[in-house]
């Protein structure tokens, strides 16, 4: 009798957890300048980071057949190869609107008018990579950054000479779906910029490794609630 008692308590407890709405999580930002792009390659060799998809800008080759300015990208480990590609003429120093949405089942990227959308990827995300390179004089900016309505600040690079220069920064504890909105500023200096990715920005999507446990507050409510329950029970069969 006792046992069922307090079957019958943890079933309304949980009915009553999941019913009641859950608080949305805030973001959480993380930078480190000394952060590269093999200690990022490590976080996915490690299982910290498995990469769903890669939203893509660069200077490609100017119109080539080779490397295109604009790309969705599958992950890293299937050979980060495009699935949706475009070409874009970038101007020097002006900047531009983006827009990245993922609604679990569909990517749809916006730069500066020009539309790529693909549904090769489906499933929740937890973290975003963003991440910035320059090369040879250079410098790109991404700036006004919001997701799901909330700042995330800027990230930018900036070369000097023969230099280059790589930034990240994280984004952890988003949801699915989300719109990350924006804007992109590539310079160079003189009148050849430096092509095929040697100028670029990544969106880098996918999950951590970071497991969720229940709140303490939510656990002491299932404890106290539960004893509750059984001293009940034993109070009810001594009657």
């Amino acid at each position: 009798m006792i046992q069922r008692t307090l079957l019958l308590i943890f079933g309304l407890v949980t009915l009553g957890l999941c019913a009641a709405p859950n608080p949305a999580k805030a973001l959480t930002l993380s930078q480190n300048p000394n952060f590269t792009d093999m200690d990022f390659e490590n976080l996915i060799k490690q299982g910290q980071f498995s990469e769903k998809f890669v939203a893509e800008g660069r200077i490609g080759d100017l119109g080539g057949l080779a490397t295109y300015e604009l790309s969705i990208n599958n992950d890293i480990q299937q050979g980060g190869l495009p699935v949706e590609q475009q070409q874009y003429t970038w101007v020097n120093n002006q900047p531009v609107d983006f827009s990245l949405e993922y609604t679990g089942n569909s990517v749809k990227y916006v730069v500066g008018g020009q539309t790529l959308s693909s549904n090769a990827f489906n499933g929740l995300v937890s973290d975003i990579f963003i991440r910035t390179f320059a090369s040879r004089n250079s410098t790109v900016s991404l700036s006004n950054l919001v997701l799901n309505g909330t700042s995330i600040g800027a990230l930018d690079s900036s070369s000097l000479g023969i230099a280059s220069d790589v930034d990240y920064l994280r984004v952890s504890d988003i949801s699915t779906p989300f719109v990350l909105t924006g804007q992109t500023k590539l310079f160079w200096s003189g009148t050849t910029p430096p092509r095929n990715s040697q100028l670029a920005y990544q969106f880098k999507v996918g999950g951590s490794s970071k497991t969720s446990v229940p709140e303490p507050g939510t656990i002491g409510a299932i404890a106290l609630i539960a004893v509750a329950g059984l001293g009940y029970s034993r109070k009810k069969q001594a009657a």
